[in-house]
């Protein structure tokens, strides 16, 4: 920042994230010591949970100074930065795909029903005596009780286009008409998202590993360079000697 200016410095988006981790460390580590119960405040916690996240950003953006790891480290680099059109369509696609769940109702105990009269129940009573109603703990979607149904069905759409099918148990106290839609909406969703779409990202990241493998020496190289021109903006001006800042270039030709 001091030695390119303000500007330049916010205008990269990886310098936003390094700032991000530092002050979220900072944060973290005053309201670890003045926080009640410490760590264990939920704030604590979710700061604790970005840092960690950064972190692992920033171990892999220091990994590419060693040859071992720097292959590794710019193939995942190149092959997510190629896949995010795909990965949009693919949030996009179990996105609206949640939709028609929620529209069928599936394992929903706010609709009235089979569903909601078999699993909601009284699960606790107030000081004065009247009851709490709630899923019983032997629901089928209780697991999602604390997220909301929206998210649930983005989560259930999102398991089942990986090849898990817990969502067909809610299924079965749909009603007849109910549970014609369903199967034919599961079928459609598992064709789309986990038969040629999910298929068709892994063919695609084969696809982009391949292609960044024949160029790997020049992206490692590239790295490499990019490394070598922030380690030197890091040296003040004053401490730079003309012996390691040459101001001509050698350039080397194999006949």
């Amino acid at each position: 920042m001091l030695q390119n200016g303000m500007i330049d410095y916010l205008g990269d988006i990886g310098n936003w994230v390094d700032l991000t981790y530092i002050w979220g460390s900072v944060i973290m580590s005053f309201l670890h010591a003045t926080q009640n119960p410490g760590p264990y405040h939920w704030v604590s916690k979710a700061i604790m949970i970005v840092v960690s996240i950064l972190s692992i950003r920033r171990t892999f953006q220091f990994m590419r100074v060693f040859s071992q790891f720097s292959p590794i480290v710019t193939m995942l680099t190149n092959v997510i930065w190629h896949l995010r059109i795909f990965l949009t369509f693919y949030f996009i696609l179990i996105l609206l795909f949640s939709l028609v769940l929620g529209v069928i109702g599936l394992g929903n105990p706010n609709i009235p029903g089979p569903y909601r009269k078999a699993f909601w129940v009284e699960v606790d009573t107030t000081e004065t005596g009247t009851a709490i109603m709630g899923l019983s703990a032997d629901a089928p979607t209780i697991i999602y009780e604390k997220i909301g149904q929206a998210v649930a069905n983005f989560a259930a759409t999102l398991r089942l286009s990986m090849g898990d099918f817990t969502l067909l148990g809610p299924s079965i106290f749909l009603l007849q008409s109910e549970n014609i839609m369903f199967w034919i909406s599961w079928f459609i969703i598992l064709l789309i998202t986990n038969i040629i779409f999910l298929n068709f990202i892994v063919a695609e990241a084969s696809a982009i590993y391949s292609q960044v493998n024949e160029s790997l020496a020049e992206y490692i190289q590239q790295q490499r360079g990019d490394l070598v021109a922030e380690a030197e903006n890091l040296i003040p001006n004053w401490s730079k000697k003309e012996r390691w800042f040459p101001r001509y270039l050698i350039r080397r030709m194999v006949f």
